[in-house]
């Protein structure tokens, strides 16, 4: 699926739950509809660390087009570890980061490579 945009609602969602599992990573991974990414896909079984988080791929669900993950670093850097680009690597193509204080500032996407990644950012109605 060709990616185009993220919705900015999600990232709010994300922090939320990156605030709520802190000072533990938060991770999950993201699915898009029609090129946006607009959905958390929480998979059973995840394990949320003070200096890592894990899932396991076993547990997507079938019918979700999952396009990347998101996390969190308990500290104040959205900089991906090497762990992160080995995780990056086998793992969709968008990859979002966000740290404290887990904010619409605090966030940066990256891409399989561990690139920066530029979508534009949208608001989807409720």
């Amino acid at each position: 699926m060709m990616v185009r945009a993220i919705d900015i609602n999600l990232i709010d969602e994300i922090n939320e739950c990156a605030r709520s599992v802190h000072p533990d990573e938060y991770l999950c991974t993201l699915s898009a509809e029609d090129g946006v990414i607009n959905q958390m896909v929480l998979l059973p079984g995840t394990v949320y660390g003070d200096s890592h988080s894990f899932l396991s791929m076993w547990m997507a669900p079938a019918n979700c087009d999952i396009v990347g993950s998101a996390h969190s670093h308990p500290g104040y850097s959205n900089e991906p570890s090497d762990a992160d680009l080995d995780f990056f690597s086998n793992m969709g193509g968008y990859h979002l980061i966000t740290c404290m204080p887990y904010d619409r500032g605090s966030w940066r996407l990256y891409d399989s490579r561990g690139e920066p990644a530029d979508l534009e950012l949208v608001s989807r109605p409720f």
